[in-house]
């Protein structure tokens, strides 16, 4: 079964309808700054037939608005976002193209973090207490800064597979992480001084998901061959049954802590009730050829998004019944994040 990569894709263009010219003055409307749903755009359409407007890049739409509206970098390759808030201090990380970006002010200016060692970043996790600890997943491996991002070190010892898609932080155990590489599924309990694989026994990791009631219960959607899943910390996994055999990119525990979804390439949304060892099929669209990201409202679990490939987003507000798209048409949507 052929898979999709998610390394340097060809480029994108004009987004058919859903969209907006960028707006600089939203985050300023009535006083305080209200929550906007946030997309990271990968790929256009448009682009790769030989369009003329790139627009990739950070896509912003406010919760009582109906269009998205780019942002930051039409032409910026978006691999995955990242936010780190306590207090009043807020910063946004977008893993792009090109290196890791960050915003400081509310997204009025941006900064590249990293540089020509790293390269192309495919995820960002963030310790939650130390702002100054950033760790990143590259084709190159994993990367870590304690000094803000000022300086990078390669954190590889006991990994054999350098291609690392995703870096998530343990939430119960912050000197934790998990890192989802081409061959394997690692943990380290040392800020990535030392990694140890989990013998997940399939490759490619694309998706990895600690359940945010339970540490010990992880999910992994793989490249090939379904998800898989571990509910004693990675020592033993198990196949999600019913799942068809491919590659599945996207893995979300609803915020009812109870459901769990799950899409990749040609498997439209799935859906289980029991931690993830069986599944059934929720919604499948012909036109969509694969689901990139889900995203659950954390105040209202009925209230879903689904970003896909080429077809921009889609929108349930009735867990998983009825569906419309909500704009970004022919864009290939990374992630969909509810952020202030």
């Amino acid at each position: 079964m052929a898979t999709i990569k998610a390394i340097v894709p060809v480029v994108l263009v004009l987004v058919f309808g859903g969209t907006a010219p960028p707006d600089s003055d939203a985050e300023n409307r009535g006083g305080e700054p209200q929550n906007s749903y946030y997309a990271a755009v990968f790929l256009n359409r448009g682009h790769v037939s030989g369009g003329g407007i790139s627009n990739l890049g950070l896509f912003r739409r406010g919760l009582g608005d109906t269009a998205w509206s780019n942002i930051y970098r039409r032409n910026l390759f978006t691999f995955g976002l990242g936010l780190w808030k306590s207090g009043s201090t807020t910063r946004q990380y977008i893993a792009a193209g090109n290196g890791l970006h960050r915003s400081d002010d509310g997204r009025k200016t941006w900064r590249v973090l990293t540089d020509w060692r790293t390269e192309e970043v495919l995820s960002v996790a963030l310790d939650p207490v130390d702002s100054a600890v950033i760790y990143i997943g590259t084709p190159f491996g994993v990367f870590r800064s304690t000094d803000d991002g000022a300086r990078w070190q390669k954190k590889m010892s006991g990994m054999n597979s350098w291609f690392v898609r995703k870096v998530i932080v343990d939430w119960s155990n912050r000197s934790a992480l998990f890192a989802g590489a081409e061959d394997d599924l690692y943990r380290t309990t040392d800020k990535g001084e030392h990694w140890t694989p989990l013998h997940v026994g399939v490759p490619g990791m694309e998706a990895v998901v600690q359940h945010p009631a339970d540490p010990k219960h992880l999910l992994v959607g793989t490249s090939d061959d379904g998800v898989r899943v571990s509910v004693d910390g990675g020592k033993s996994w198990k196949e999600g049954k019913g799942l068809p055999n491919t590659a599945f990119y996207a893995v979300c525990v609803s915020s009812d802590k109870q459901t769990i979804y799950a899409g990749g390439y040609q498997t439209g949304l799935w859906k289980s009730r029991d931690r993830g060892f069986s599944w059934s099929l929720l919604w499948q669209d012909p036109e969509i050829e694969a689901v990139y990201a889900i995203f659950v409202h954390p105040d209202d679990p009925r209230h879903m998004m689904v970003g896909t490939s080429g077809q921009g987003i889609y929108e349930s507000r009735d867990g998983g019944k009825i569906w419309s798209n909500i704009g970004l048409k022919g864009c290939h949507v990374k992630q969909i994040e509810l952020y202030p």
